[in-house]
């Protein structure tokens, strides 16, 4: 009984070292990621609108959290596209994409924020050959199909994932744009 008192003490003792370094490495990097994660997404936002569309962003937001950010060009104040964030679980993760969209619905630009697909097929959804397929499509023609958009061989439920979640969130956007 003694040892069992003893090794469980050392185990208590260990693990407390364990989780106290990793707090303390986490407290230390949680602001260097969520300063990388915002400059990712400045880059991003620069990718998905071109300057022609619009060089002047305004978030909207509802309760506190980011819902889309409308595009404008500098002197004016008609809005000329919308940004926003589609998310949508794929094969084995949440696919989280960033799109430009014109006032039409025409697609600018994308992004693929985050995901941990499978590597070498269903990652291959953030390559420029698949994503270049989605510019200049209007958002309420998406589909997989031989004449539109092209699934990444091996990768269908990720390809599937983000074209749905592009396809929703945009026609989502569309839709309560006067919100």
């Amino acid at each position: 009984m003694k040892n069992i008192l003893r090794f469980a003490f050392i185990l208590f003792f260990v693990n407390l070292i364990a989780a106290s370094v990793l707090a303390g490495t986490y407290n230390l990097t949680k602001f260097r990621i969520e300063e990388q994660e915002r400059l990712a997404q400045e880059y991003a936002l620069k990718q998905v609108m071109p300057e022609e569309i619009g060089d002047r962003l305004e978030l909207a937001t509802k309760d506190g959290a980011v819902k889309y950010w409308k595009v404008f060009k500098q002197d004016s104040a008609q809005v000329r596209g919308y940004v926003f964030i589609a998310k949508k679980y794929g094969y084995s993760s949440v696919i989280e994409t960033m799109v430009g969209m014109k006032k039409d619905g025409t697609i600018t630009g994308i992004r693929v924020l985050s995901q941990s697909e499978t590597p070498g097929l269903g990652a291959k959804i953030t390559e420029p050959d698949f994503i270049k397929q989605f510019v200049n499509r209007d958002i309420n023609a998406l589909e997989l199909s031989k004449n539109n958009i092209h699934a990444v061989t091996g990768a269908t439920i990720s390809s599937r994932a983000l074209l749905g979640s592009v396809k929703s969130s945009g026609m989502e956007m569309l839709n309560n744009k006067n919100e």
